[in-house]
């Protein structure tokens, strides 16, 4: 009786996976909450920022060993955070929610955007550079 009385803290994580969660549901597609958080990390996060920085610092093996286990955190994430319990604390904290389509387009806008500052940031910061 206790565990289904707890109470679930909701961030903005959990905002994206839920959008993508019922997005999925309505479209019958394989866009899910798992694979919407692993595009926004690979694209907004690991590719503009961690890669250049850790080829920079670590060096190439180095940094193909370290960066080939991050590349699996969101869905290692996922797995241990999305238990039944939170998904339906989801449904019940979103209820409310309508226009989940539009929702994920300006989640997937500025997931873009933020990859383009990212680039546009390492590039002024000197981590990535054109090759001679």
């Amino acid at each position: 009786m206790e565990k289904n009385n707890r109470k679930y803290r909701v961030c903005f994580i959990d905002y994206i996976w839920y959008v993508a969660e019922r997005f999925s549901e309505r479209e019958h597609n394989n866009l899910n909450g798992g694979r919407l958080l692993f595009m926004c990390w690979l694209f907004a996060i690991l590719i503009p920022v961690i890669i250049p920085i850790a080829f920079r610092y670590l060096g190439c093996i180095i940094a193909l060993a370290a960066v080939i286990p991050i590349c699996f955190l969101p869905s290692l994430f996922c797995k241990l955070r999305y238990t039944a319990g939170r998904r339906t604390a989801l449904r019940e904290h979103y209820r409310d929610m309508k226009r989940p389509v539009r929702r994920l387009i300006t989640i997937i806008l500025v997931a873009f955007a933020l990859t383009i500052a990212d680039f546009i940031l390492m590039f002024h910061l000197g981590f990535i550079h054109w090759g001679k």
